[in-house]
């Protein structure tokens, strides 16, 4: 880049926001106001169009005698379905392959790419104004069998209108993070190509001109991102509800979130500004401890994005999975985002130890100088925090393969995906001391081994010396301890 840039959200675009939510709510109001009429009428005979003169007169036919299976097969001509063929097509029909893009918000071209634009109509809505029943049901299946992705904070945020109880069935969620420059100067901006190793060249960063103010108001060249990422965990705080009890905690926007994907585009820019404190107020305590599961992709690896990736493990729940990768997408001045796959994917768990300090305490009474395993327990401790509640760990997975003997309850599995856009998953042994997977610390030491004068005092599950333990794997599963 040819500046350095300063977070901020742009004022243009919070005007637009700001001018668009009384809209919708009066949209909103006029609908409501529009059902309750349209009931009105049906219920006294009147017809407002031709469907509803067909309805209401089918309605008269059935008032005069009594309606049987035989009776109604013989003024219809269609076959008749049973209902576990209508429920079996209602769920084919309303679930996607895909996860849908910004449910109940105007779909923004250039925050998609051009596959998920050609795909059209992935369900098919309709099904849900043939009759009252399938409503119910099929406005269910709707919201409980689909994965679906918000790339702005107020998508997300206009989710709040739906109802509560659909939104309780939500528990996987995509977050689309694309960053937002501004400048009030004509000058280009690039990624460079070494952001991906699929970009054959640097990519020119879409840039929104502002008008050059002269004012004291501070202008040139800005990004929206950091704070972007903290304004999506803003809008899964409690929605407000003017029937609830006051008594009571109002629950999240989707209290039942379990697993979220959130995927930084163009974060690759060397010279991102730091963010403030306002991410781990999020992270860590409004939203601390709720995930199973939290998958960064397009992470940088500069001092806030290692940061950023602190703070956002706090959303995880005590040996829930950390999975990162690199860019899935960029987005290019010629508009819309281009997907870039072949990145490994890499995993942790998080604060797997508490359970092994709690309930296998290593060393005590030790009274040397000497740091052992049980001095490493107590200084995660004392970093992570414990002012809070003691909140329950990340659900264990079953059917996993045995560990070795002297590993129990020393390490953890996980399935861990193949790849970051896979379904498909395999199981992965983590050490919980270092969260990280047995056989990368295994591999690590191995080609280490030349350099070590014992290979018994390095532990294959960090690939440290734990100075006084001597033979630290051994003795780290060692029964007695």
């Amino acid at each position: 880049m040819d500046s350095d840039p300063w977070e901020t959200q742009d004022r243009e675009d919070l005007a637009e926001i700001y001018y668009d939510q009384p809209t919708q709510d009066k949209n909103r109001t006029l609908e409501d106001e529009n059902l309750r009429l349209k009931r009105l009428l049906r219920e006294n005979g009147i017809s407002w169009s031709p469907i509803s003169t067909a309805y209401i007169d089918q309605q008269l036919r059935t008032k005069s005698g009594r309606v049987t299976r035989r009776s109604t097969a013989a003024v219809s001509t269609l076959p008749y379905l049973p209902v576990e063929v209508l429920l079996r097509v209602l769920k084919y029909a309303l679930t996607s392959e895909y996860p849908i893009i910004d449910p109940l918000c105007k779909l923004r071209p250039e925050n998609t790419t051009a596959k998920e634009k050609a795909r059209g109509n992935q369900i098919a809505i309709h099904f849900l104004v043939t009759c009252k029943a399938l409503n119910a049901e099929g406005t269910r299946l709707l919201w409980s069998q689909n994965t679906f992705t918000f790339t702005r904070p107020e998508n997300l945020r206009s989710f709040s209108r739906l109802d509560a109880s659909f939104r309780k069935t939500i528990h996987r969620i995509n977050l689309r993070v694309i960053v937002q420059f501004y400048d009030d100067r004509k000058r280009s901006h690039v990624l460079d190509r070494h952001y991906h190793s699929s970009l054959k060249k640097a990519v020119s960063l879409p840039i929104k001109t502002r008008v050059n103010e002269e004012t004291y108001a501070r202008g040139g060249f800005r990004v929206y991102s950091w704070s972007q990422i903290v304004d999506f965990l803003q809008a899964l705080r409690a929605p407000w509800d003017p029937k609830h009890d006051k008594k009571l905690v109002r629950p999240r926007l989707l209290p039942n979130l379990e697993v979220m994907r959130m995927d930084l585009v163009n974060f690759g820019a060397e010279s991102l500004p730091m963010f403030g404190h306002e991410l781990h107020n999020m992270a860590s305590h409004e939203l601390g401890c709720t995930l199973n599961e939290l998958q960064l992709t397009g992470l940088p690896m500069d001092d806030p994005g290692l940061k950023a990736s602190s703070e956002l493990t706090g959303l995880l729940k005590d040996e829930g999975l950390f999975l990162t990768s690199g860019p899935s997408y960029v987005q290019s001045r010629r508009g819309g985002l281009i997907p870039l796959t072949g990145s490994p994917c890499t995993a942790r768990t998080v604060r797997a130890w508490k359970p092994l300090h709690k309930s296998h305490p290593l060393h005590q009474g030790d009274e040397d100088d000497e740091m052992t395993d049980s001095d490493l327990l107590e200084e995660m401790l004392e970093y992570h925090h414990s002012h809070g509640p003691s909140m329950p760990p990340a659900p264990a997975e079953t059917g996993h393969p045995k560990s070795l003997p002297r590993r129990k309850d020393k390490t953890i599995w996980r399935r861990v995906p193949l790849s970051p856009d896979s379904e498909a998953r395999k199981w992965v042994e983590f050490c919980r001391i270092s969260g990280y997977p047995v056989e990368s610390i295994r591999r690590m030491v191995d080609e280490d081994g030349d350099d070590l004068e014992d290979d018994d005092d390095y532990c294959p599950c960090c690939g440290t010396l734990h100075l006084g333990s001597g033979g630290s794997f051994d003795l780290l599963m060692d029964e007695d301890m």
